[in-house]
């Protein structure tokens, strides 16, 4: 099984852009499953895939990262640069904040994290031609 790297997440959100231009780390992880990729790694839970997102941002900048919140079972997902505009109009009627990196660490574009509104039970609604985003956890950002 090979592990997960930069351009190996680059793959993954790029086949999967091609449904929705915002891709949540549980679709790259099935992703990953399918494809024969390990994104846990050998240390922490989901760490192979933490590292190639760090090692994108660090090397190409191919990718855009968004969260929907600051807490480890905050959703986290990627998007082509290529598709930044749409990425960004689906991930603010989300409510998910784009990070960037600083070159030693990620930081929120606007300096802050999305405020987190109180749930009424509904599961959120998907944004035009996506998916419904569900409500399990994805991941963990150690």
């Amino acid at each position: 099984m090979r592990v997960m790297t930069a351009a190996l997440l680059v793959e993954a959100v790029t086949e999967l852009s091609k449904g929705s231009k915002l891709v949540r780390a549980k679709d790259v992880f099935a992703w990953c499953d399918r494809n024969g990729v390990d994104y846990q790694g050998e240390r922490l839970k989901n760490h192979a895939i933490w590292d190639a997102d760090c090692e994108e941002a660090r090397g190409q900048q191919r990718l855009l990262k968004f969260k929907s919140g600051e807490s480890k079972q905050s959703r986290e997902g990627w998007a082509l640069i290529a598709h930044r505009a749409r990425a960004r109009e689906a991930a603010a009627r989300l409510g998910w904040r784009e990070m960037l990196w600083t070159g030693e660490k990620w930081d929120w574009l606007d300096g802050s994290p999305p405020i987190r509104t109180r749930r009424s039970g509904a599961a959120e609604k998907p944004v035009d031609g996506e998916a419904g985003w569900g409500s399990a956890s994805e991941g963990t950002w150690p």
